[in-house]
C-alpha cells in the first residue's frame, strides 16, 4: 500500500498522523485534511495523531498488539522502538547494538549560545534518563547492565547475536521465517 492510500485510509476514518519534522508540506496536507473531514461532518471528532519522536509511545498507546521482527541489524533508537511492541522477534543471524545516544540540538546564532547548551543538555539528560528507564523495564536488564552495553558497544563495536539477545530478554524468539507473510 502506497504512503498516500494510508493516508487517504486514515483520513477517511477522521485520523491524521504527524510522525515527522513539521514543514510547510506536512502541514498543508493536515490542513487540507481537517478541513475535508469538517466538509464531512463538523460536529464529529477528529484526530490528530502526534510522535515526532521515536515511536515508542505511539506503539504503546494502540489498543492492539504490535510484533516486530528484527531482519539483520538492530541498532540505537530502533532497540527503543522495539521494547514498544508486544512480541519482539529477530531471524537467526540477526545482531543488536547497544551504544552511547547521540543528539544533534539545534542552536540558534541569535540567541545565548551557553544558556541554550544549559537547556539542551538537560533535555538530553533527561531523554537518556527516560529511554534507560523504558528500556531496562522492557528487556528486564538493569540500568547498570545496559550502560555497560551500550560501552562495549560504543568503544569495542560489540553486537549481541540473536542467541545472546534472547537470554537477556531483548527479544521473545528467533524465527526462521516471517509469520506474518504467511498466506
Amino acid at each position: 500500500m502506497t504512503d498516500e492510500r494510508v493516508q487517504e485510509t486514515l483520513v477517511s476514518r477522521r485520523i491524521f498522523p504527524i510522525t515527522a519534522r513539521i514543514e510547510n508540506g506536512l502541514i498543508n496536507k493536515m490542513e487540507k485534511a481537517l478541513f475535508h473531514m469538517w466538509a464531512e461532518d463538523p460536529i464529529k471528532v477528529a484526530y490528530l495523531v502526534v510522535d515526532s519522536g521515536g515511536g515508542y509511545d505511539f506503539i504503546k498507546s494502540l489498543s492492539f498488539p504490535v510484533e516486530c521482527t528484527v531482519v539483520g541489524d538492530c541498532h540505537s533508537s530502533m532497540l527503543t522502538l522495539m521494547a514498544a511492541c508486544t512480541k519482539r522477534k529477530a531471524t537467526k543471524h540477526s545482531r543488536f547494538l547497544f551504544h552511547a545516544m547521540g543528539y544533534s540540538p539545534d542552536f540558534k546564532s541569535t540567541e545565548d549560545i551557553a544558556e541554550q547548551m544549559k537547556v539542551k543538555l538537560e533535555q538530553y539528560r533527561v531523554l537518556f534518563e527516560q529511554v534507560l528507564k523504558l528500556q531496562s523495564a522492557a528487556y528486564n536488564i538493569s540500568k547498570e547492565e545496559l550502560l555497560k552495553m551500550r560501552e562495549s558497544g560504543e568503544k569495542y563495536g560489540v553486537k549481541l547475536t540473536a542467541e545472546e539477545a534472547q537470554r537477556k530478554g531483548i527479544i521473545h524468539e528467533i524465527v526462521e521465517k516471517f509469520d506474518f507473510l504467511k498466506i
